[in-house]
């Protein structure tokens, strides 16, 4: 079944549909909020607070787009909602820690067995500064739109196109060299 219907079944009050849900989009929800703190138990509690809220409203709850760009929003305000319980003493700013192990070889160099190359490109995306990882994170790894991004992470969408774009010019100014590089190994080979 589709998101949209099993939302639509859900703020009916299916709890089928609300059980599929939860089934479907825990896991990616947890790894999301994992990219921002560490603490496991937490995370599940944002999580599971997220989707308790929504059984809850779920007459006053509108239709969406997209339940995945909702839910990756909801989960996101909640952890930073709630930071206080998981950093004490520390300000809610743009200054965070988003932790991200880049999965190469799926997304970025699909088929490429230079175990090197995948080691740089890892280094050269978790150098990115973390709005930037959270970014390429969002957009090729869980494949939502640029204005679903920027909605998640609460920027316009010309501040997420400038960030995007600086990931992009980042990236390339360490992968050009060593596409040289590489290219110029395989012909003296």
């Amino acid at each position: 079944m589709e998101d949209s219907e099993l939302w639509d079944l859900f703020r009916v009050g299916n709890q089928l549909a609300y059980t599929q849900l939860v089934n479907r989009y825990y896991k990616p929800l947890f790894n999301y909020g994992r990219r921002f703190c560490q603490d496991r138990e937490f995370l599940m509690d944002c999580i599971q607070e997220v989707f308790y809220e929504l059984w809850n409203r779920k007459e006053k709850i509108s239709s969406t787009p997209s339940v995945k760009w909702y839910l990756f929003k909801a989960v996101r305000l909640r952890i930073f909602r709630d930071q206080s319980k998981w950093v004490k003493n520390e300000e809610l700013s743009d200054e965070y820690v988003f932790f991200v192990e880049f999965n190469i070889e799926s997304k970025i160099i699909n088929d490429i067995e230079i175990n090197d190359l995948s080691v740089k490109v890892k280094n050269i995306l978790n150098a990115l500064p973390p709005r930037q990882q959270e970014i390429m994170y969002l957009r090729f790894y869980e494949g939502l739109a640029l204005n679903q991004i920027s909605e998640i992470m609460g920027i316009s969408n010309q501040s997420l196109r400038n960030l995007l774009q600086k990931s992009y010019k980042n990236f390339r100014s360490e992968w050009i060299p060593l596409l040289v590089f590489l290219s110029c190994c395989k012909l003296n080979n």
